[in-house]
């Protein structure tokens, strides 16, 4: 009778460590996803959605399938605006090439335009990456051409303002989460939207011995 339960309790055992490794290896799936999220180019976001993919499939929680979820759609928004940004710089390429030979202003068709002129919006950077533990601020330039840029869509962990020298100043909340986040902000002026994708880190948790 000790021998089986000695065996029971042994295959138990087995099948918790089993469970915590494979656990393990969809941290690393979703690790090495996050990883190749901020190299900000088409091919590594695909690359990271792959990844989160798969991690997705790994995970038994349904919170973390979630969190995967979310990145994935993160992923995809910056390959969207990625996307964007080339084509705009092979249409004002175009544009400018146009010029020269035509000797006149060429309207670019694919660019919003205003009754009082073109848009030209842009940020200084693509994003900006925060701690895990909060209390963190970073300032982003704005720069456009016309004054009544706003911003039009916040992530629920940031907060964030405009200041009186076209900058935005943002601030990421501590996250409560055990893997990195990211989130899209978006700025606005007439129907020019851009994006800037906002990273934080997971929060380090330090033990005192």
């Amino acid at each position: 009778m000790k021998y089986f339960i000695g065996c029971f309790l042994w295959s138990m055992m087995c099948m918790s460590a089993l469970v915590a490794n494979a656990q393990s290896a969809c941290d690393k799936l979703f690790a090495n996803g996050v990883k190749c999220q901020q190299t900000m180019t088409v091919s590594s976001q695909k690359t990271a959605i792959g990844y989160f993919e798969k991690a997705k499939i790994c995970y038994d929680s349904q919170a973390k399938k979630d969190l995967c979820d979310q990145q994935i759609k993160s992923c995809r928004n910056i390959i969207a605006q990625l996307v964007r940004t080339e084509e705009a710089k092979k249409e004002e390429s175009r544009a400018i090439e146009s010029e020269v030979v035509n000797q006149k202003k060429v309207t670019n068709e694919l660019k919003p335009v205003r009754k009082d002129g073109e848009i030209k919006l842009s940020l200084d950077r693509t994003y900006v990456k925060f701690k895990g533990k909060g209390n963190e601020f970073q300032k982003v330039k704005v720069t456009c051409n016309y004054p009544d840029w706003e911003i039009t869509k916040i992530p629920e962990w940031v907060n964030c303002s405009k200041n009186d020298n076209d900058e935005i100043v943002i601030e990421a909340e501590k996250n409560p989460h055990d893997v990195e986040r990211s989130a899209q902000l978006e700025v606005t002026c007439g129907d020019e939207v851009i994006t800037l994708t906002i990273i934080q880190e997971k929060f380090k948790k330090y033990i005192l011995f």
